[in-house]
C-alpha cells in the first residue's frame, strides 16, 4: 500500500510538472483509502478551514406579536352589535373571544444551529456529459465544508416568564437527541444578477476526493441530508461534503454562495400585504482576480479585497451588495 501511494504522488507531481490537469489522473491513480471509506487524511495548515460557530440567538425563538391570518379573514366573528349589544359575550370577557385571542400573538418555537466549516472555493477542469450524453470538458467551481452539531439550542419555555411582566425570561440551553440537516446551496452574482443552484455531479466527487483528501467519505447535498448527531469530546460526528457548480461566467470577480439549512431560525415579514416566511441564511463572500484564460489556476479568495484605493473598496463591496468587508454574514431570504 505504501509503495502504491508513493507511485501516486510521484505520477501527479509529474502531471503538474508537465501542466496536465490532475482530474484525468485522480480517477485513475490508486489513493490510499483508510477505514472510514474516505481517502487517507491530510493534516490542513492552521487558518486554511474557516469554521463559523454556530450562534442562535434569543429573539430567534419567537415571532410577533402578530394577528393570525383568520383575524382579517373573518370579521363576522367579531362580537359586535346589534347581535350583542355590549359588543362582548355575554358570560365572558372580550379577551376571551376568539377574535381577541388571534390578534397580538407571539409564536415560539426552539432554534438549532449547526456548525459550519470549509475551505475556500476551488475550481477543476473535467470531462462531463452534457444534455446528449456527449462527454465535453467543463470547469467546475465547488465549495469543500464539514458540518457538525454542538447543541447549545435554545428552548423556550412558556413557564419561564418575569414575575409580574408576562415577559419571558431567556431561553433555556438544551440539546437534541439529532438535527436534521437538509442543505441548499446558492451561487448568487450581485454584479450580474444571476442565481445558480448547485448541480449534483457524482462523476465529480472521486476527482475532488483524491484532491482533497479529508479523510471522510465526500457527500453531495442529496447525500447529506441526514440526522447529525451531537459532537463532544468522546463522539466526533462531524460529516464532510462538497457543493458543485458548472457553467459559471469566467469574467465574474465577485460572487457569494448562500447556505440554507445550518439554523430553523425563520421570520415572517409583510410584502405587499401578504406574508412572506423568510430563512435564515449563511452569505460566504468571495472574489477571484483573473478572467476566462486558465481560469483553474486562478485563486479564488475569501471576503472582499482590501483595496488601498477608497473607490476600488466601495466598487468591490458594490459588487457583492454590502456595507462594509465582511468575509461572511447571516441573512434572511
Amino acid at each position: 500500500m505504501e509503495m502504491r501511494t508513493q507511485s501516486a504522488r510521484c505520477l501527479l507531481a509529474i502531471a503538474a510538472a508537465l501542466g496536465m490537469t490532475t482530474s484525468i489522473l485522480a480517477q485513475t491513480v490508486p489513493v490510499s483509502v483508510d477505514r472510514a471509506g474516505g481517502f487517507a487524511p491530510r493534516k490542513l495548515a492552521e487558518g486554511v478551514l474557516t469554521v463559523i460557530a454556530p450562534d442562535p440567538q434569543p429573539e430567534e425563538t419567537s415571532l410577533g406579536p402578530l394577528d393570525l391570518e383568520f383575524v382579517a379573514k373573518h370579521p363576522e366573528l367579531e362580537w359586535k352589535a346589534p347581535d350583542f349589544e355590549n359588543g362582548q359575550p355575554n358570560f365572558s370577557s372580550a379577551s376571551e373571544t376568539l377574535l381577541a385571542q388571534g390578534r397580538a400573538v407571539t409564536l415560539r418555537h426552539p432554534v438549532f444551529a449547526l456548525e459550519f466549516a470549509f475551505k475556500p472555493m476551488r475550481m477543476i477542469e473535467m470531462e462531463l456529459p452534457d444534455a446528449d450524453g456527449v462527454r465535453q470538458s467543463q470547469l467546475v467551481h465547488y465549495l469543500l465544508y464539514r458540518v457538525r452539531y454542538l447543541g447549545n439550542d435554545l428552548l423556550p419555555e412558556q413557564e419561564r416568564v418575569e414575575a409580574g411582566t408576562g415577559i419571558p425570561k431567556e431561553p433555556a440551553r438544551t440539546v437534541a437527541d439529532s438535527v436534521l440537516f437538509v442543505p441548499r446551496f446558492t451561487w448568487i452574482s450581485t454584479q450580474q444578477k444571476q442565481e445558480l443552484p448547485e448541480k449534483i455531479l457524482p462523476l465529480v466527487k472521486g476527482p475532488i476526493a483524491a484532491r482533497e483528501r479529508v479523510g471522510k467519505p465526500l457527500l453531495d447535498s442529496f447525500e447529506m441530508i441526514r440526522k447529525i448527531q451531537q459532537t463532544t469530546p468522546e463522539s466526533n460526528n462531524e460529516y464532510w461534503g462538497v457543493a458543485t457548480w458548472t457553467g459559471i461566467d469566467p469574467s465574474i470577480d465577485f460572487f457569494a454562495i448562500q447556505v440554507e439549512g445550518l439554523t430553523n431560525a425563520y421570520r415572517i415579514v409583510e410584502v405587499d400585504g401578504n406574508r412572506k416566511f423568510e430563512k435564515k441564511r449563511l452569505q460566504i463572500n468571495f472574489w477571484r482576480p483573473g478572467d476566462g484564460i486558465a481560469s483553474e489556476a486562478d485563486r479564488i479568495r475569501l471576503g472582499a479585497p482590501a483595496f488601498e484605493q477608497p473607490e476600488r473598496v466601495e466598487y468591490a463591496l458594490r459588487q457583492l451588495g454590502l456595507k462594509e468587508r465582511l468575509d461572511y454574514l447571516w441573512v434572511y431570504r
